[in-house]
């Protein structure tokens, strides 16, 4: 039992965690994640006005939003 309190993976209530080292292989990384965006913005016209939005349903909520509707 001992031992097993001592071991490097043993955690307690109350302390700090202690996680893998990021380049050991085993899948973990400190690295953030990068989110990308795979749509791409284009230019719609309604009711005269220009937006740049990824469909005309998000066109019109951009205008709705900015009170142009």
């Amino acid at each position: 039992m001992v031992q097993a309190q001592s071991a490097d993976n043993y955690y307690r209530y109350g302390q700090r965690k202690r996680y893998p080292i990021p380049d050991s292989g085993n899948g973990f990384s400190k690295a953030p994640i990068k989110v990308t965006d795979s749509r791409q913005l284009r230019e719609f016209s309604i009711k005269g006005h220009k937006v740049m939005a990824f469909s005309k349903k998000d066109a019109i909520t951009r205008l709705k939003h900015q009170k142009k509707i």
